[in-house]
């Protein structure tokens, strides 16, 4: 379990690499924008994310189908991951928010950009050196992009970055929504120390 004072964080989940990909990051410490992926039928580069999430995801699922909604009988209901992948010589940690309609609240919606920012669940997974922990980190903050008339959404108007800072062993992020700082997704996630 993490420490009580990460439990109560309310975060946003910024961007990083694919857990499957060997290379290092470049400079953790060095500010990135959000990356998301999608769970309903997660391709090879999202299935980390949908095994990460899968108990949240058959929950999701049984929960269209209490509602006789049968769609997505062949794959999973409408979810999607974002993610901060963090990576040492010996570890990987991953710190991750799982958007399903089920499971997130709304905080506010840009309707300029069509954008809505909604508070959803959250886990830290640490893997490396033959072990691995997972644990629920409370809520983090999603920004869900809807249909516009561009082909990419407006982040210069809702974005989330995040970074690792090496000193303190700590995720950082921080969003923009509807063009003003987003108070409450603002965060600092220590990443427990190797035992």
């Amino acid at each position: 379990m993490l420490p009580r004072s990460l439990s109560i964080l309310t975060t946003t989940l910024c961007a990083g690499l694919p857990v499957g990909t060997p290379q290092a990051n470049a400079d953790p410490n060095k500010w990135r924008p959000v990356s998301y992926s999608d769970l309903q039928l997660p391709g090879e580069a999202a299935l980390p994310y949908a095994s990460l999430w899968s108990d949240q995801l058959q929950r999701n699922n049984r929960a269209y189908e209490a509602r006789g909604d049968r769609r997505f009988a062949a794959a999973n209901a409408p979810a999607a991951a974002s993610y901060i992948v963090v990576r040492s010589p010996s570890r990987v940690a991953v710190l991750s928010v799982l958007h399903t309609l089920t499971s997130c609240t709304t905080l506010r919606t840009d309707r300029v950009a069509n954008t809505v920012l909604k508070k959803c669940p959250m886990r830290l997974a640490v893997y490396g050196q033959g072990a691995s922990m997972v644990a629920n980190a409370d809520q983090g903050c999603f920004i869900e992009y809807g249909r516009s008339d561009s082909a990419q959404p407006d982040l210069v108007r809702n974005i989330t970055m995040g970074a690792y800072e090496m000193e303190t062993r700590t995720i950082r992020a921080g969003t923009i929504f509807a063009g003003r700082r987003a108070e409450e997704c603002q965060f600092r996630v220590p990443v427990p120390a190797p035992q």
